[in-house]
């Protein structure tokens, strides 16, 4: 499986699960978060703020469609890499 993310600034995010793609959006981020935990829960209350609408998630995948779901990023999906589907 390959995860890609699109931002809405249009940076794109892919990896090998949606734990990899959450981790590569946290060391991108500028309020460089101790954990991916973290990362997850700070980016929660900006969606409050910015967005005006809690998300409510347990594992990666789940943060990042709530992310989509309210409007923070463009677009979250999956594709199978092309040497599976030969």
């Amino acid at each position: 499986m390959v995860v890609n993310v699109i931002l809405n600034d249009g940076a794109r995010y892919t990896g090998e699960t949606y734990v990899d793609v959450v981790r590569m959006m946290k060391l991108d981020s500028y309020l460089i978060p101790a954990t991916k935990r973290e990362y997850m829960n700070k980016t929660a209350e900006r969606c409050v703020v910015y967005h005006g609408e809690p998300i409510q998630y347990e594992t990666a995948q789940e943060f990042l469609h709530e992310l989509e779901r309210v409007g923070a990023i463009r677009k979250v999906w999956e594709e199978q890499p092309s040497s599976l589907l030969e």
